[in-house]
C-alpha cells in the first residue's frame, strides 16, 4: 500500500501570520490578531494530531495531581441496565481530580453551595480531567457559580482498547454514584456538567437517570450544563456536514477530529434506537427531570445544532420553563478550552457568570 502524501496544512501558517495583520483577512473581523491566528494554528495541530493516529496514553496513577485525584470503583452490578449492559464493555474503575482539592471525609456542602460533576470535552479521543485539561473551566464554576467543588471524571477514552461506547456513560454512572453513595452528597447539591463530547455523555447520563429501573436510587442533579453539546455523532464519521457550515471558517476544529472519534467510540456498534437515543439525542429528545442550560458559541459549527437542540427539547409540554440556551455570539467551539489561548477571558467569564446564574435562577 502506498504511503498517504505528506501532511502540509502547517504551511498555510506563515502566510495565516501575514495575512491577519489586516482585520479583514480574519476568519472574523471582529476578531483580534491573536485570536485569528491561534484559531488557526489550534485547527492545524489538531488535524496534524488525528493523522498521527497515535492511541492515547490514560494512567490510574496520582500524577502530578496527588491527592487531588481518585479512583472510582464501579457501582453494584444492578445499578447498571439498558443500553450499559455489553458483552465487550464492562464497568471498570476509572479516575478522576477533585478541584480545587480533595474534600475530607467529613466535609459538608452549604445548602447554597454544590458540587459539580463535570465531564470533559475531546471527541471521546482527548482529554482526561486533569489539570492541563480542566483547571480552566473549574477555576471558572468555582469562580463565578455557587459550586464548593468541581470533580472532573477522568472517563475511559474511544482510542484505549476497553473504550467503545458505553464504556463512557458506564463511568459516567460510576462518578454519579460516588457522589450519591458513597460521599452521601444529595442529589439536589449536585451539578451535572459537560462540554463538547463530555457534554454528549451529560446529556446521555441525564437520559440514563429518567430511564432508570432504579430510580429510587439514581435521582436527578440540581440541574445541568452542556457547553458546546455534541448532539449527532454517528453523523460526524462523515466530514461533509462539518466541513458545509457557514461557520466552518471560524472553527478551530477541524472535521478530521470529531470523525475520528466517532469513528473509534462507535465502532461495530449497531445503532439501535436505544443506542441512537445516546449517540444522537438531538434526534430523541425527552422529558427532563430537572433544568438544563446550553451555552453555545456563535461562531462554532455545532451553534446551529445546538440551537436545535434546545428547541426540540422545549417543544415538549413537561420540559416547559426547564430548558434555557446562552449563545456567546464572538466564540468559537467549547469556549472554557480555549479561552486562555484565543483571549476570549471575558466571553469566559461571562459564560461561567450565566451558568451561576441559572442555578439560582431554580434555587430561590
Amino acid at each position: 500500500m502506498p504511503s498517504p502524501p505528506p501532511d502540509t496544512s502547517f504551511l498555510i501558517l506563515p502566510w495565516a501570520a501575514i495575512s491577519y495583520l489586516r482585520s479583514k483577512n480574519r476568519q472574523y473581523p471582529k476578531w483580534t490578531y491573536r485570536q485569528a491566528l491561534t484559531n488557526t494554528i489550534l485547527k492545524v495541530g489538531l488535524h496534524k494530531y488525528i493523522s498521527l493516529k497515535r492511541p492515547p496514553s490514560v494512567s490510574l496513577k496520582p500524577g502530578f495531581e496527588r491527592k487531588r485525584f481518585i479512583l472510582i470503583e464501579p457501582a453494584g452490578p444492578e445499578l447498571y441496565s439498558g443500553i450499559t449492559l455489553d458483552e465487550k464493555t464492562k464497568p471498570e474503575a476509572v479516575g478522576a481530580t477533585w478541584y480545587p482539592k480533595r474534600p475530607s471525609s467529613d466535609f459538608t456542602i452549604p445548602e447554597d453551595q454544590h458540587i459539580v460533576l463535570h465531564l470533559h470535552g475531546g471527541s471521546y479521543i482527548s482529554g482526561d480531567g486533569r489539570t492541563v485539561s480542566c483547571h480552566s473551566i473549574a477555576k471558572h464554576f468555582l469562580s463565578y457559580t455557587p459550586s464548593r467543588y468541581v470533580l472532573c471524571l477522568q472517563y475511559r477514552l474511544a482510542g484505549t482498547p476497553n473504550g467503545r461506547f458505553p464504556a463512557q456513560l458506564q463511568d459516567a454512572i460510576s462518578a454519579y454514584l460516588y457522589l450519591l453513595d458513597t460521599l452521601h452528597i444529595p442529589a439536589s447539591q449536585i451539578i451535572l456538567s459537560g462540554d463538547s463530547a463530555g457534554a454528549n455523555l451529560a446529556l446521555g447520563l441525564l437520559r440514563y437517570i429518567t430511564q432508570s429501573q432504579n430510580s429510587s436510587l439514581l435521582h436527578a442533579p440540581k440541574c445541568t450544563w452542556l457547553f458546546s453539546p455534541w448532539t449527532n455523532i454517528p453523523e460526524a464519521r462523515s466530514s461533509e456536514a462539518w466541513n458545509s457550515s457557514p461557520n466552518y471558517k471560524t472553527e478551530y476544529v477541524p472535521a478530521s477530529f470529531p470523525a475520528w472519534g466517532a469513528t473509534l467510540v462507535l465502532r461495530d456498534l449497531e445503532i439501535t434506537k436505544s443506542v441512537e437515543e445516546h449517540v444522537s439525542p438531538i434526534k430523541h429528545p425527552f422529558v427532563l427531570p430537572s433544568p438544563m442550560l446550553v451555552v453555545t458559541g456563535g461562531k462554532e459549527v455545532l451553534c446551529e445544532e445546538n440551537q436545535e437542540l434546545v428547541r426540540i427539547f422545549k417543544k415538549l409540554p413537561q420540559n416547559e420553563g426547564l430548558v434555557d440556551l446562552f449563545v456567546s455570539e464572538s466564540t468559537p467551539h467549547d469556549l472554557f478550552m480555549i479561552a486562555w489561548i484565543m483571549g476570549f477571558k471575558k466571553e469566559a467569564r461571562e459564560c461561567a457568570e450565566k451558568a451561576g446564574d441559572f442555578v439560582k435562577k431554580f434555587s430561590s
